[in-house]
């Protein structure tokens, strides 16, 4: 049985653990070696306890099987909340059970009670298979995402 719930800093090792499987997905494993765990745990304990950043954790018979993380700010053009997914990710186990879609309709109901009107993702230009699922989801194209490495 599916369920879907926040995540807790007591879960660090399950959000590890999917955001490793993440990095490998979409290439950014060769990265982890970089990467010091105790700031990573010191950052995921600051965003656990923070108000604008919700963990949605998806666990199949106690099994993690899923997670989508998303950040909520003020706009001032509209003075509403917007919604921004940083990160989703099924196993690979758990792929094509209807996970993710869970977790997007999870994170459109918990963006909403936060009085968010836009719920924003953005995925790799070649990474056809996110694409195509945010389509079905009922994302549309709106802009072109830039980034500068500092």
């Amino acid at each position: 049985m599916l369920e879907i719930r926040k995540a807790a800093s007591e879960d660090e090792e399950k959000i590890f653990k999917l955001i490793r499987e993440l990095a490998d997905a979409v290439g950014f494993a060769e990265q982890a070696p970089l990467i010091d765990i105790g700031i990573w745990s010191a950052t995921l304990k600051k965003m656990l306890s923070s108000p604008d950043w919700v963990f949605l954790l998806a666990l199949e018979d106690g099994e993690a099987a899923g997670l989508v993380l998303f950040f909520v700010r003020p706009t001032l053009t509209t003075g509403m909340n917007r919604a921004t997914i940083t990160e989703m990710v099924v196993t690979e186990k758990a792929r094509g059970k209807g996970v993710g879609r869970v977790l997007v309709e999870e994170a459109k109901k918990h963006a909403l009670q936060m009085g968010c009107s836009i719920l924003a993702v953005s995925t790799e230009l070649d990474n056809a298979g996110a694409t195509g699922f945010y389509r079905k989801m009922g994302f549309t194209q709106e802009r072109t995402y830039y980034e500068a490495q500092l």
